[in-house]
């Protein structure tokens, strides 16, 4: 059995479509089934029940399949492992990242002070975090969603306080606070069904009785600012400072659940390079000093 038939077997298995596969692979599609093919001889099972054109894992296959992947993550932890006793300084950092305007004004420091290192990030949905199982390659996870599965630690960043943003000139806009159940009626902006942070601000709202009429969804916080300052209506937005939301009234939430933790987590089984070690080292140190998690931090830190 070789890697490349591992890598192979993988990639027809996410796709279920051999043509698909190939292409992705960038290889002719006869070679890619051949090479399938004498993976099923060396196993002595097929792995993939065909119908016509049609090809999708069987039993077999998705037990291998489990397998394989978990193969694959060995020997790339075994390859990172390699680089950092060999002495290099480059790494790559693999994040996971459920709200950009937390970390941008960090991550922006760190590239700069190293710019030897490789940062791959993408943004996290609902799916994501329902399949936990499938980011074996993320080093870390910056949310605000709490992960409950076990073999995770984290350590809290930010204790964001969250706020009702309206536009000047709203009714409630000379308010100093308010409750969510007060705007029950009102029409609301905010993220598409399947992010994070609308699944949780939907929360706080069944949390006050009451489902939020939403009128416009987006996948852009900037997107938001701009419709609550148009007035198609109100959101749930967090502490942190935004150039979009400054001309904008943010509202301090009086429910007990209006604020939400920003954390890093990170799985406990998986080998972080030195690289990876000195990023979370690094974003935990640049938040230390928050008022209202400050104490928190140090502590973790000092439990590390």
């Amino acid at each position: 059995m070789e890697l490349l038939q591992l890598k192979y077997f993988l990639t027809v298995a996410k796709l279920e479509h051999m043509t698909k596969a190939a292409q992705e692979l960038h290889i002719a599609q006869p070679a890619l089934s051949r090479t399938i093919h004498r993976l099923e001889e060396d196993l002595g099972v097929p792995l993939f029940d065909r119908k016509g054109r049609q090809i999708r894992l069987n039993p077999f296959g998705k037990a291998f399949e489990a397998k394989a992947k978990a193969a694959i993550h060995l020997l790339e932890e075994g390859r990172r492992e390699l680089e950092d006793l060999s002495g290099l300084k480059q790494g790559r950092i693999h994040l996971a990242i459920m709200n950009m305007e937390q970390v941008r004004e960090p991550l922006q420091t760190f590239l700069a002070e190293h710019p030897e290192v490789n940062l791959q990030m993408f943004q996290l949905s609902m799916e994501d975090f329902e399949n936990l199982e499938t980011k074996r390659e993320v080093d870390f996870y910056l949310t605000s969603l709490p992960i409950h599965q076990e073999g995770f630690s984290e350590i809290p960043l930010i204790r964001e306080k969250l706020y009702l943003a309206v536009p000047h000139g709203h009714k409630y806009a000379n308010r100093k606070a308010i409750n969510l159940s007060e705007v029950s009626a009102e029409p609301f902006v905010g993220y598409k069904e399947n992010f994070p942070l609308r699944i949780m601000n939907d929360d706080l709202c069944a949390q006050a009785g009451f489902r939020p009429k939403m009128v416009c969804e987006t996948e852009d916080p900037a997107n938001i600012a701009g419709l609550v300052r148009s007035g198609f209506g109100v959101a749930i937005v967090g502490g942190c400072k935004s150039g979009e939301e400054l001309d904008l009234v943010k509202l301090p939430i009086e429910d007990l659940a209006g604020e939400r933790i920003f954390r890093i987590v990170w799985r406990e089984d998986r080998y972080l390079s030195q690289a990876a070690i000195a990023f979370r080292d690094f974003i935990v140190n640049h938040f230390k000093d928050e008022e209202t998690i400050g104490n928190s931090v140090r502590k973790a830190l000092m439990l590390r």
